[in-house]
């Protein structure tokens, strides 16, 4: 489906972990819309497919490997793509890890694994790309402290896991209330320069990185394949998943002109599942 607004058309973005699942989705749509999409994705094979995707599908796109963990090599990121395209003007930190362990079964690497993706790389991806923001930003408006327009889009994808402890997931709930809690900081130090950061909490949605939890816990829990996930699906109010469109909607309005007034907030997709 083409998107007539073109509410993105002409702005740089850059979404982490797009090369499948939900960040697949967001630059799908971003593309729909009008952006140049840069595809951060560890995975080199599926990152060069997604650039391939949407350069058919929107203006051309730019394959980028990278594991946004590493803080040395984001700043490069950043360099390379000002000097593809000229400036940066959206960030998706979608890339990210997800597993259920409970307290007693968890170990040093395995929290260490989850905080290294799940909130060192989106902490310094961040950082980097704010500082080419800040530098975008004129001189007037950095002296003011103050823009009439937004001079920058930040989308972080939380979960509502990230609203409550988990005891099946102390890991990764602690990640996700942590990408929270960076996106208020972070909304509040970008906000003289008009820029602004928001999070997205998706519920459950089946991507390829939840049936591989699927698969786990079906083999943990002596369930058949897929029972987990429906299982979870009953627990929310609505009865019915999440879609992937779904997030990519709610992510391009969130960047577009008509959020300019939005900042520092974390929305729940997820069937009625939190109220808060």
């Amino acid at each position: 489906m083409a998107y007539s607004a073109k509410r993105l058309d002409g702005k740089i973005a850059i979404v982490t972990g797009s090369g499948q699942g939900i960040g697949y989705g967001i630059a799908k749509r971003f593309a729909e819309e009008g952006a140049h999409v840069v595809v951060a994705e560890i995975n080199p094979t599926t990152a060069a497919q997604a650039a391939q995707d949407f350069s058919k599908i929107g203006p051309e796109s730019l394959s980028y490997p990278i594991d946004i963990g590493d803080p040395d090599r984001t700043p490069q990121m950043v360099a390379d793509v000002v000097a593809h395209f000229g400036r940066i003007d959206i960030l998706v930190n979608n890339a990210g890890i997800s597993d259920k362990m409970t307290l007693m079964e968890m170990t040093p690497k395995d929290w260490d694994a989850m905080m290294y993706v799940n909130v060192r790389g989106l902490l310094f991806t961040t950082q980097a790309v704010a500082r080419q923001m800040i530098e975008q930003v004129p001189p007037e408006i950095r002296q003011a402290g103050r823009s009439d327009a937004c001079q920058g889009k930040i989308i972080n994808i939380a979960s509502i896991a990230g609203r409550r402890g988990r005891s099946d997931a102390i890991h990764y709930s602690t990640s996700k209330s942590s990408v929270i809690t960076i996106t208020q900081a972070t909304a509040m130090e970008l906000a003289p320069y008009h820029i602004n950061v928001n999070a997205i909490c998706p519920a459950a949605i089946w991507t390829a990185l939840y049936e591989n939890l699927d698969n786990r816990m079906a083999e943990k829990l002596h369930l058949a394949p897929g029972e987990f996930f429906k299982q979870r699906i009953q627990k929310i109010p609505l009865k019915s998943p999440g879609t992937i469109p779904e997030v990519a909607s709610l992510a391009a309005f969130l960047c577009s002109d008509e959020a300019d007034y939005i900042t520092a907030q974390s929305y729940n997709l997820d069937g009625g599942s939190e109220m808060n």
